[in-house]
């Protein structure tokens, strides 16, 4: 039997065993002193012979050539296994058992070019001893090593006979441990018998590799008949499970692509979707922004949905911030607007559009009690303090409320009315905090002019 060299060394005697197959129409193999438009085809008069020293074969003799009836249903069992097999290893491995149940070879490696035209080929199925299996199971050799090795062999039809070892680079050779009987037509240890498969293109796509008849002795030249029928028909079946091979591997890769083309399209959509809600977030406090807060009512006041709109702003807020720093305003921005948001859950949406600015909106029209309204908002921002840097912090508001439609026949575009709508409750927000304003200044004259003792 014959695999890859794999820097092991091998004693002399050692003998090889190669296997591999191909499809035979058109037979493109070069042998060393052989001419390979003179070869045989299968099918005709083949003749069997023997070097000097290993015995005489007897040419044409009826007796060897015709084929027992009992090998030919042997033999048709043992195709149509191969032929029902599935995949580029279940079918060599029937190629290998029906050698060995179709003819009298005990041992059988089957090598084969797992890819059209590879530089290497590989051993893939193995019947034999335990040290020849594990010795030659799944080790390659290099096309131009197994051509070399088959060009030193003797032609026995479309079959090479191999009568002794001869050592080649990139091929591992294995020889049985056995005594030979004696007699000019003993199988030597040394012996191997291959069979070249080619496809009809003339690739060399395997070789099946026979050692160790059972009987001990050279099988007569029926063997060899239903051998080279055999090597013909397996190398059709490697051809098609190699395109099968091939098939499945695209199919796998289009499946493989086509999930990971899934899976970048939900990851951009992902990353698309969080773009979209990060251009509608505000980054501080997490509420929506104005982009958020325009299309929510946009939407509102196109469905015709009565609104009410709550302007909120903070105030004393710069003196916050001139005070106690950035970082203390930035926390009472965010606490607030966190209470914002919880005390009005039911609202279509809560949004800080800057600085301390912040905007309720509400629909339906059971959002009619004004002072309940702003009660909840001064529960929102004064309720209680504002903890923060170490700090407790009265925070109160101004707020403008505005309701729409407030007059029903006044009905602009969405896109006008949302503008209409945030302007007149800004204006609103500052109305009450100049009036605000103007109270707390009255309040604080009154004290001031309030007589004492």
């Amino acid at each position: 039997m014959a695999a890859i060299d794999q820097n092991v060394s091998y004693s002399d005697h050692l003998c090889v065993y190669s296997y591999h197959f191909a499809s035979c129409s058109v037979r493109q193999f070069e042998m060393k002193g052989y001419d390979p438009d003179a070869r045989p085809r299968a099918g005709a008069k083949r003749v069997r012979r023997r070097a000097e020293g290993h015995g005489k074969m007897n040419q044409d003799v009826s007796s060897e050539r015709q084929i027992p009836r009992s090998a030919l249903l042997t033999v048709n069992r043992a195709l149509s296994a191969i032929h029902s097999a599935v995949g580029l290893r279940p079918t060599l491995e029937a190629i290998a058992a029906g050698v060995t149940v179709s003819t009298p070879y005990q041992d059988v490696a089957v090598t084969v070019a797992e890819e059209p035209n590879a530089a290497e080929l590989r051993v893939i199925a193995v019947i034999g001893p335990p040290d020849a299996v594990g010795l030659l199971l799944n080790t390659t050799s290099q096309r131009t090593a197994l051509v070399k090795h088959l060009a030193g062999g003797e032609a026995w039809g479309s079959l090479r006979f191999l009568p002794h070892v001869e050592t080649i680079d990139g091929i591992i050779t294995y020889r049985p441990e056995y005594q030979p009987l004696a007699g000019p037509d003993a199988w030597q240890p040394e012996y191997e018998l291959a069979a070249p498969l080619y496809a009809p293109d003339g690739e060399l796509i395997g070789m099946l590799s026979m050692d160790r008849p059972r009987d001990g002795r050279i099988p007569p030249a029926w063997v060899n008949d239903v051998l080279e029928l055999f090597a013909e028909q397996a190398a059709i079946a490697i051809l098609n499970a190699r395109r099968h091979e091939q098939a499945l591997r695209a199919m796998q890769t289009l499946e493989r692509e086509k999930a990971e083309l899934h899976w970048a399209f939900a990851q951009q959509r992902a990353r698309e979707t969080h773009l979209r809600h990060e251009a509608r977030r505000d980054p501080l406090t997490g509420l929506a922004n104005r982009v958020q807060l325009q299309e929510r009512l946009q939407e509102l006041l196109a469905a015709q949905t009565p609104v009410t709109v709550l302007f909120c702003d903070l105030d004393h807020f710069k003196e916050i911030n001139d005070t106690y720093g950035h970082a203390i305003g930035d926390e009472v921005l965010k606490v607030t607007g966190r209470r914002l948001a919880q005390h009005f859950a039911d609202a279509e949406v809560v949004a800080r559009i800057g600085g301390d600015e912040f905007v309720v909106v509400l629909s339906g029209a059971d959002q009619a009690d004004t002072e309940l309204l702003l009660e909840r908002v001064d529960e929102a921002f004064a309720g209680e303090p504002v903890h923060a840097g170490g700090l407790s912090l009265e925070v109160t508001s101004s707020v403008g409320l505005v309701r729409e439609p407030d007059r029903p026949e006044r009905r602009l575009a969405p896109g006008r009315r949302v503008e209409e709508l945030l302007s007149r409750a800004d204006r609103e927000m500052y109305a009450h905090k100049r009036s605000r304003a103007a109270m707390d200044r009255l309040l604080t004259r009154m004290e001031t002019q309030k007589p004492t003792g």
